[in-house]
């Protein structure tokens, strides 16, 4: 049953969110505190109801690179940690069930628990893998909360800092901006092939 409340807990706050969620873009513009610019990130990275790239890029363009960066970056594993935490010690027994059935994952799922750092990591840095998922994979393997934590936050720092510069880029030349990203999705997909083939390699 406490299962059950924490999960209806989490959708009513995913729920709140989405409807306030420019209300309290705003509200930081208001109120651009530290403590308060943090636990906005660290929301809309618990509950994505934004794409976080976008909330990123927002920041850099109110608040610089510098800040913006690393607000994000203590937010989005703040908001990570909670969702690996809830993961391991709440869903853990019914996930890794449910997990281990889907008989294509099997050998990712071993080779994430054999590589556990390198696994976390390489996926934080390719935008195109939703990082809730990360942390709920993390969080039904294998995977220890220490290396899970390190991997997270070096592996979010790339990623953080390009949308925020380029967000901060936006109000003086949107086309550089728009050149950032490009530049740096067109290197992830590189990769993201490379990463696909060495797992082949290794499984």
């Amino acid at each position: 049953m406490r299962k059950w409340l924490w999960l209806l807990l989490y959708v009513l706050l995913a729920g709140v969110t989405f409807i306030y969620r420019y209300e309290l873009l705003a509200w930081t513009d208001l109120n651009p505190s530290i403590p308060l610019l943090i636990g906005i990130a660290a929301l809309f990275a618990l509950v994505p109801v934004i794409p976080y790239k976008f909330v990123i890029a927002a920041f850099g363009y109110s608040y610089g690179t510098t800040t913006a960066a690393w607000v994000c970056w203590v937010g989005t594993t703040l908001a990570a940690l909670l969702v690996y935490a809830g993961a391991r010690y709440v869903f853990r027994k019914q996930a890794r069930a449910y997990l281990d059935r889907i008989r294509g994952l099997n050998r990712f799922t071993n080779w994430m628990e054999a590589h556990p750092f390198m696994g976390v990591m390489s996926l934080r840095l390719l935008p195109v893998v939703p990082q809730t998922a990360v942390n709920i994979y993390a969080g039904i393997t294998y995977t220890p909360f220490w290396v899970f934590m390190a991997a997270t936050a070096i592996g979010k720092m790339p990623a953080i800092f390009v949308f925020a510069y380029a967000g901060a880029q936006a109000e003086t030349s949107i086309w550089l901006s728009l050149l950032i990203l490009v530049g740096y999705l067109g290197f992830m997909s590189i990769v993201l092939l490379l990463f696909r083939f060495r797992s082949r390699k290794k499984v």
